[in-house]
C-alpha cells in the first residue's frame, strides 16, 4: 500500500470514528445539562468520558492529517479539563460552548464524508473563542437530510405553533474509545456481499426445482412399473393357459427385473438430489442471514440525534419538552434506518414546533407545563412499527381546510382525509416560516423517505390531547417474503406483511355500496378494485375472468385487489428499477428475479391502497364470460391449511375443473361419499384422518378403488414417498417446490384435459 492509499484509508476511518463519537458526545452533554439526575458521581463520569473522547479524537485527527479538527478537539479538551478540575463552572455558557464545538465537529465529519473542504475561517473563529474563553453563539438545530439550508422544513399539522423541549440525558456509553474487537467494513462491501447472496438465493431456487423433476420421473417410473406388473400378470396367465413358450416367460422376468432396477436408481437419484438441494438451501440461508445481519443496526442509532434536536428546538421556541425513547435495541436494515432518521427528525421537530403548546397555554388547559414527545419502535412480524406521539393540541383540521380553500383546493369532508393532505408538499397552517418550521415541506419529506423503503405513514390525533404518527417500514429492503400473483404474462410480488387474506370471487359475490364494488370481510366490506387496472397499461384492459382477490391492509385501511391467479409464496431479492426519464414506475418498488428466470414486479402496497381507495369507482374488475359446460371433471382438494386450499382451488378452477374442498381426511371422505369426485388432491399431515389413511380408505372401497389420488405434502423424504405410493397414490408432489403447472400436468395425465 503506497502513502496516498494509506492516507485515504486513515481519513475514511477517522471520518467514521468522528461521526460515531460526536453522537455519543451529545448524549453526555445532554445528561450534564439535565443535571445527571442530581448524581454528582454520574456527572463526573460524563465529564471524564467527554474528556476521553476529545483526547482520542485529537490524536486520531493528527494521525489522519486533519489539523483543523485537531485544534478544535484540543481547545474542547482544555475546557473540559478546566471544568473537571474545578477551575471553571459548568454553567450555561460553558455548555453552550461545548455544544457549539460538537456541532463544529459534526459539520466537519459531514464535510469530510462528502469530500468537501472544511470551513477554515469558521473553525479558526471557534478555536479563538475557545482559547480566549469567550462565549460561542448557540448553533442552529441540526437539519434533516435534504432540508433547505436556510431553515429547517417542518410542516405543521394544523396545531398552534407551540412546542418545548428539555431532553433527559442518556447513560454514558461503555467506553468513549473505539472497541478494539470491532472490525470496520465499508457499506459498499456489505452491499456487494448482499447482492451476491441474493444471486445465490436465486440460484438455490433454481437448483431446488431439480429434485422435483427427478422425483416426477421417479413417480412416472413407479407408475410404469405398476402398470407393467399388471400387464405382465395378465400376459403370464394368458401364456400359461395357452401353454406358451418358456423363453417368452423368461424375457418377461428379465424385463421385470430391469424395471425394478430403474425404479431403485431413480429413487436414489431423487433422494440424492433432494438432499443436495436441502443442504445448499441451508447454507444459502445461513449466508444470506449472515450478510443481512451485517446490515442490521439498532433503532437507537436512528434516534440518536433526537435528544439534541428536541433540546435545541425547545430552546428556540421557549417551550419545555421531555423526550421519551423506547425500543432502541430493536434492529433493522441500515438503509431503512437511514430513511427513518430523516423522517424522525422532521416529525420530532414538527412535534416541538406545532404540537406541544407553550407552558402558559398548557397550564391554562390543565396540563403540566412540560410537554412530552414519545418515540418508540417495535417489531411487528417482518416489519418495524415506529410511533412518534406528543401530548399537545392535536391537529386543527379547520385550519387545514381553510388553508386548502385558500390554495383553491376542495377540502374533503372526512377529517382523516384532511389530515393526510398534510403529507403533500407546500401545505402549512403557519403564517410565515421561521427557523424551525413553516415551509410545508417536512411531512412530504417524511412520506417520500418512507416510500423509498416501501414504508407507510399514518396519523391519529385527539383534539387537545395530542397527535400520533404511525410509521410502518420493512425490517429489510433487500429481501421480502411475497405472495406471487399472475396478471396474464406479468407476475407481481405483494409483500406478505400487507396480505390479510385471499378469497375466491364470482360476479354474484361482489356487491355495490355508494356506487363502488365491495366484498365482505370479517371486519367490514372492503372496496374491490382490479390490480391490472390500477397498474395501468398494458394490463388495464385485461379481464380477470373468475378471479381471486387479495385483501390488503395498510394501517386501518383495507383494499381487495382482484388478480387472475395465485402463484404461491417466495422469498424474493428486491432490486431497484431504473426508470427511463424522470418519472418512476407508479405503484412499483422494484423488481425481483424468480428462480424460474421470470421477473416479478414488487408492488408498492401503501401507494396501491391509497390509489385504489381514491379511484375505486373506475377500477372495478371486469369478469370475462365463461363458456357453460354440461359437466366438468370434479376434483376434491383436502388440506387443513386454508391458504393452501384456496391456492389449489383457484388454480384448478382457473384450469376449468369443478372443485370441492375439505379441511382434513375425515371431511374429505365424507364429501367423497356424499358428492363423489373424479380425482382427489390431498395433503398428508392432517387432523383426524391423514392423507395416507384417506388413500388407503379409497383403495379399499369398491366404489372408489380406481379413483386417482395425488398427494401434495411437505413430507418429502424417500421413505414418505415410498409409503405414499405403497398405499396407492398415483402421484406424490412436494410442497417445498410446489408448481401449479406440475399439478395441472399430473391431473391431465390422470384425467385428461378439462372440457
Amino acid at each position: 500500500m503506497n502513502r496516498d492509499e494509506l492516507a485515504a484509508r486513515l481519513l475514511a476511518t477517522f471520518v467514521a470514528e468522528l461521526a460515531e463519537q460526536t453522537s455519543g458526545v451529545n448524549q453526555h452533554l445532554l445528561a450534564l445539562e439535565s443535571g445527571a439526575g442530581g448524581d454528582t458521581e454520574a456527572a463526573a463520569e460524563h465529564l471524564r468520558a467527554l474528556f476521553r473522547v476529545m483526547h482520542t479524537l485529537k490524536g486520531a485527527a493528527r494521525a489522519a492529517g486533519v489539523p483543523l479538527v485537531e485544534t478544535v478537539c484540543h481547545h474542547l479538551e482544555s475546557l473540559l479539563a478546566a471544568v473537571r478540575d474545578g477551575a471553571r463552572p459548568l454553567d450555561a455558557e460553558a455548555l453552550s460552548t461545548l455544544f457549539a464545538g460538537v456541532d463544529a465537529l459534526a459539520d466537519a465529519a459531514e464535510r469530510l464524508r462528502r469530500g468537501a473542504a472544511l470551513d477554515a475561517s469558521a473553525v479558526a473563529e471557534l478555536a479563538a473563542a475557545l482559547a480566549d474563553g469567550r462565549p460561542v453563539p448557540r448553533a442552529a438545530p441540526p437539519e434533516p437530510a435534504g432540508a433547505p439550508p436556510a431553515a429547517p422544513s417542518s410542516p405543521e399539522r394544523g396545531a398552534p405553533p407551540e412546542r418545548t423541549a428539555a431532553a433527559e440525558g442518556a447513560a454514558p456509553p461503555e467506553s468513549a474509545a473505539p472497541v478494539a474487537a470491532d472490525v470496520r467494513v465499508s457499506t459498499e462491501r456489505v452491499d456487494e456481499l448482499l447482492a451476491s447472496s441474493s444471486r445465490l438465493l436465486i440460484a438455490t431456487g433454481r437448483v431446488s426445482a431439480t429434485p422435483t423433476a427427478v422425483e416426477a420421473a421417479h413417480d412416472s417410473a413407479m407408475h410404469a412399473a405398476l402398470l407393467w406388473r399388471r400387464a405382465r400378470e395378465e400376459l403370464r396367465r394368458d401364456l400359461v393357459e395357452r401353454g406358451g413358450a418358456l423363453a417368452l416367460l423368461e424375457r418377461l422376468e428379465e424385463m421385470d427385473e430391469a424395471m425394478r432396477r430403474a425404479s431403485r436408481a431413480s429413487a436414489r437419484a431423487a433422494a440424492d438430489a433432494r438432499g443436495a438441494a436441502r443442504a445448499l438451501a441451508l447454507v444459502t440461508t445461513d449466508i444470506a442471514d449472515g450478510v443481512r445481519g451485517l446490515r442490521m443496526r439498532p433503532f437507537g442509532e436512528a434516534a440518536a440525534m433526537l435528544p439534541r434536536l428536541v433540546r435545541d428546538a425547545a430552546a428556540a421556541t421557549s417551550k419545555q419538552v421531555r423526550l421519551e425513547l423506547a425500543g432502541e435495541a430493536v434492529q433493522a436494515d441500515r438503509a431503512v434506518l437511514d430513511e427513518l432518521r430523516d423522517a424522525l427528525m422532521h416529525l420530532v421537530r414538527n412535534a416541538v414546533a406545532h404540537g406541544i403548546e407553550s407552558p402558559e397555554v398548557r397550564v391554562a388547559r390543565g396540563k403540566p407545563a412540560e410537554g412530552v414527545v414519545r418515540v418508540s419502535a417495535a417489531l411487528v412480524g417482518d416489519h418495524l412499527g415506529v410511533t412518534v406521539a406528543d401530548d399537545g393540541a392535536g391537529i386543527d383540521v379547520d385550519a387545514v381546510r381553510a388553508r386548502q380553500a385558500e390554495r383553491g383546493e376542495a377540502p374533503p369532508a372526512d377529517d382523516r382525509a384532511v389530515a393526510r393532505a398534510l403529507f403533500r408538499g407546500g401545505l402549512t397552517t403557519q403564517g410565515s416560516a421561521d427557523a424551525i418550521a413553516g415551509r410545508g415541506v417536512g411531512l412530504d419529506a417524511v412520506r417520500a423517505a418512507l416510500g423509498r423503503v416501501r414504508g407507510s405513514v399514518d396519523v391519529w390525533w385527539e383534539e387537545g390531547r395530542g397527535t400520533t404518527f404511525v410509521l410502518d417500514v420493512p425490517v429489510s429492503v433487500a429481501t421480502v417474503r411475497a405472495l406471487l400473483v399472475g396478471l396474464g404474462p406479468v407476475v407481481v410480488a405483494i409483500p406478505m406483511a400487507y396480505v390479510l387474506r385471499m378469497m375466491r370471487l364470482a360476479p354474484e359475490s361482489v356487491r355495490v355500496a355508494d356506487g363502488r364494488p365491495v366484498v365482505s370481510t370479517e371486519r367490514a366490506p372492503a372496496l374491490l378494485v382490479s390490480l391490472a387496472r390500477l397498474l395501468g397499461p398494458p394490463l388495464a384492459d385485461r379481464a380477470e375472468g373468475t378471479p381471486v382477490a387479495v385483501l390488503l391492509g395498510v394501517g386501518a385501511r383495507r383494499l381487495a385487489v382482484a388478480v387472475e391467479e395465485l402463484l404461491g409464496e417466495a422469498e424474493v431479492a428486491v432490486r431497484p428499477i431504473v426508470a427511463r426519464g424522470a418519472v418512476e414506475p407508479p405503484f412499483v418498488n422494484g423488481a425481483a428475479l424468480l428462480p424460474s428466470g421470470a421477473v416479478a414486479l414488487v408492488a408498492n402496497v401503501p401507494a396501491l391502497v391509497s390509489a385504489g381507495i381514491g379511484r375505486g369507482a373506475t377500477m372495478a374488475p371486469t369478469f370475462a364470460p365463461r363458456e357453460q359446460v354440461v359437466a366438468r371433471r370434479r376434483v376434491l382438494v383436502a388440506d387443513d391449511s386454508i391458504t393452501t386450499r384456496t391456492l389449489e382451488q383457484s388454480v384448478l378452477e382457473a384450469a376449468g375443473y369443478d372443485v370441492l374442498t375439505a379441511a382434513d381426511g375425515a371431511d374429505a371422505w365424507r364429501v367423497l361419499q356424499e358428492r363423489g369426485a373424479d380425482l382427489v388432491v390431498s395433503d398428508v399431515e392432517m387432523p383426524r384422518m391423514d392423507g395416507f389413511a384417506l388413500c388407503e380408505a379409497i383403495r379399499a372401497s369398491p366404489r372408489f378403488r380406481e379413483l386417482p389420488v395425488i398427494l401434495v405434502t411437505a413430507l418429502e423424504t424417500p421413505e414418505h414417498r415410498a409409503r405414499g405410493l405403497d398405499v396407492g397414490a398415483d402421484a406424490y408432489l412436494g410442497k417445498s417446490s410446489f408448481d401449479q403447472e406440475t399439478l395441472l400436468d399430473t391431473i391431465r395425465q390422470l384425467l385428461g384435459a378439462p372440457p
